[in-house]
């Protein structure tokens, strides 16, 4: 375990602990509580024994929809399952959890955990610094997938306006391929969607009923 404060930490299995009931994005058997940041693969670890074996398990309800397709449709006698809109505050024990939007993938939350002692303890989940709340904090957990400086990016242009482009040039061509996380694809379609790209959409199953959602 490396603990981040007497009030965060992060477990070897990966969950993020937060205050005195809370774990996310991983199953922590030590925690009643489980929170969903957002749906994608490397979030989602250990969902099965969280719902077995925790009292609750909390997502927004966009990210409720999108695991719903990912694990066919997990929800069925599954009540430990409690959606949170953004803003929304769930009181457990002496405990605050809200969630706060984080500008990822549709779904995505920040997670602030107060207590009684008002410290305010706050996980940001994945997130891009355009369009994500900075939330006041005690306590600040990081998610830093590309946090490393080698992952900084050698260009400084618009990456919007940089793949419009590359779709338009490649479709002058042919069939244009796209391949993506869940939640990415469905951004660039929007982006695409946007503007005067008239070609349509071809995917597979999974990506339409993400698409959907």
């Amino acid at each position: 375990m490396f603990s981040l404060s007497t009030k965060a930490s992060v477990t070897c299995c990966g969950a993020v602990q937060l205050g005195k009931y809370v774990a996310c994005d991983s199953f922590d058997e030590t925690r009643p509580l489980r929170v969903v940041t957002h749906a994608h693969a490397d979030h989602l670890m250990g969902l099965s024994q969280s719902l077995e074996n925790c009292k609750k398990v909390l997502m927004t309800p966009a990210t409720k929809d999108l695991v719903n397709v990912l694990r066919s449709q997990i929800t069925p006698a599954k009540s430990v399952i409690e959606t949170l809109d953004y803003g929304r505050t769930l009181q457990h024990n002496e405990e605050r959890i809200t969630f706060f939007k984080a500008d990822h993938i549709l779904g995505a939350a920040q997670v602030l955990v107060e207590g009684h002692e008002e410290e305010r303890i706050v996980y940001t989940g994945d997130f891009r610094i355009d369009q994500t709340p900075v939330l006041e904090s005690d306590t600040l957990v990081i998610e830093a997938t590309y946090g490393c400086p080698d992952c900084k990016r050698s260009f400084n242009v618009d990456v919007k306006e940089q793949l419009v482009s590359k779709v338009k040039q490649g479709l002058e061509h042919g069939t244009v391929y796209v391949f993506g996380y869940h939640g990415k694809l469905q951004e660039v379609m929007q982006i695409l969607n946007s503007t005067d790209i008239k070609a349509p959409f071809v995917a597979s199953g999974k990506v339409f009923q993400i698409s959907e959602a």
